[in-house]
């Protein structure tokens, strides 16, 4: 009976750590450390804009120390320039607004390119719209700046930390993710899950290791070059009837630069945030940060349908969360208990976000309206949860609006150029097995856009014959590696004759 009850939570709380653990402990210690200190000395005001570039730590977790050195240091710069652009425009509403946008667009177009990773854009609008939100006067701006460059500091310190004890850790936890999901698969099979949803970890194992430590003396690369042959075994034989011949001409594959992936996300974050921050600024709001903050964290979902539920999970997550907002801030608390809560806010975000985005933002709302009140203690708690509500409407509104209408089928423009990349590399693969790398590569870049373009809220015939190929493209592919991986050479040699005749324009 025990076991029961108690039994199951075990493996989620297990899931939840793995995922977001150390970070939310890290940034956490950095968020709470400038607040005492700022309270300690008189200046909660920079105490709290340090904090607010302390989100310095919830980057870069998953990378090697030696890339995170240098992506953390990017980030925190990036954040401190945000903080003090936030403090300097902080009584300039157009300006901050226009501010944000570029901000958001910029972000967004940089954590794309340089593999940043989560939470992307979010944090630069995050902090500079925070900071601006502190009150800072001319005169003070120059120390608003030292003290965001103190808490990106701080947050870069403790990210780089574990390497003196752990030197390979985020390798081997990449690693160790990789053969937890594989081994699932040997299990219980792939079910619902397509190839390349398994192999994202596996690439990304393969990534950490790449550019990670070589203290190991070689063992993570066995273990990963091991955990990628009993992937490749895993894979299914069976692939299924092909699309009509109507829809195996060669693809056509479309270069130009508004198809790139980042490219359209980025303008249409930007525009978003610029909207709704100037609608808000328009309607009397004197700082409407959080519009911007709204509509940029609902467009984060690409696609329309994606849009639209982030936008319902931000907007139920953000009522619950200006509840738990009004307790906190009318019960009176003493400022070394809300710092404690503005701690265990972060961790939990942090644990939660990946798995429950809209449980999340639940959270997220009380931990950014706190901090704001342990920075600016003078501010009517009414007053901040009313124009929090009144701008959350406003960014949700124009993100649907943003995101309905601007590059609203971007993914299916580039579903054929992708399709069309995976079967170059299949050519090129059957072939010269020395080409399987760059097939396993455009398989995975294959998924993530169709991806995309099945996320669109309307979708045309073309786009749903582009996908039906696309799926015969991924299965012909992944089969083809996984027979290699199995030394299925009569399979090998039947998979190679059928992607030549099926796949090369000239037969």
């Amino acid at each position: 009976m025990g076991s029961h009850l108690f039994g199951p939570p075990l493996p989620a709380l297990t899931a939840l750590w793995q995922a977001g653990g150390r970070r939310g402990v890290t940034a956490s210690i950095c968020v709470v450390i400038p607040l005492v200190a700022g309270t300690s000395f008189g200046r909660p005001d920079l105490g709290a804009g340090a904090a607010l570039t302390a989100f310095t730590a919830i980057y870069g977790h998953a990378l090697p120390y030696r890339r995170r050195a240098i992506v953390v240091a990017g980030v925190g710069a990036a954040l401190s320039l945000a903080g003090g652009l936030g403090a300097l425009t902080g009584h300039r509403p157009v300006a901050l607004a226009l501010l944000l946008g570029v901000l958001a667009a910029a972000a967004m177009a940089a954590v794309t390119i340089w593999r940043v990773g989560p939470p992307g854009a979010i944090g630069i609008v995050l902090v500079c719209g925070g900071s601006s939100a502190l009150g800072a006067s001319p005169s003070d701006v120059g120390v608003h700046v030292l003290a965001a460059v103190a808490g990106a500091g701080l947050s870069w310190c403790a990210c780089m930390l574990p390497w003196l004890w752990d030197p390979t850790g985020p390798e081997r936890r990449a690693v160790e993710t990789a053969e937890r999901v594989v081994a699932g698969v040997e299990r219980n099979g792939l079910g619902a899950l397509r190839p390349s949803a398994v192999a994202a970890a596996v690439r990304l194992a393969d990534v950490a290791i790449a550019d990670g430590s070589r203290r190991d003396g070689g063992a993570l690369r066995t273990r990963l070059r091991e955990v990628e042959q009993r992937f490749l075994r895993t894979l299914p034989v069976h692939l299924g009837e092909g699309p009509s011949t109507s829809d195996r001409a060669a693809p056509s594959r479309d270069e130009r630069w508004w198809h790139v992936v980042w490219v359209p996300t980025a303008i249409r974050i930007g525009t978003g945030a610029t909207v709704a921050a100037l609608i808000a600024a328009a309607v009397g709001r004197q700082n409407p940060y959080w519009a911007a903050t709204t509509a940029v964290a609902v467009q984060l979902g690409i696609g329309a349908r994606g849009t639209r539920a982030r936008a319902a999970h931000r907007a139920a997550g953000t009522v619950v969360g200006v509840l738990i907002a009004g307790l906190v801030i009318t019960a009176g608390l003493p400022v070394a208990v809300e710092i404690l809560l503005v701690g265990l806010l972060q961790l939990t975000v942090e644990l939660l976000v990946a798995h429950k985005y809209g449980v999340a933002v639940a959270f997220i709302t009380p931990l950014v309206l706190t901090l704001v009140h342990i920075g600016v203690p003078g501010r009517s708690g009414q007053a901040l949860i009313g124009e929090r509500l009144a701008e959350t409407g406003i960014g949700i509104a124009v993100a649907l609006a943003v995101g309905l209408t601007l590059f609203r089928h971007a993914g299916s423009r580039r579903l054929p150029g992708a399709v069309g990349r995976a079967a170059d590399s299949a050519l090129r693969s059957a072939r010269d097995a020395a080409e399987d790398w760059r097939l396993h590569d455009a398989l995975v870049a294959l998924s993530e856009v169709a991806s995309s373009a099945r996320a669109e809220l309307v979708t045309t015939s073309a786009t749903e014959a582009w996908l039906l190929r696309g799926r015969w493209m991924a299965d012909l592919g992944w089969a083809l590696l996984g027979a290699r991986a199995r030394g299925d050479e009569p399979l090998v040699a039947a998979l190679v004759q059928r992607i030549g005749e099926e796949l090369d324009p000239r037969s």
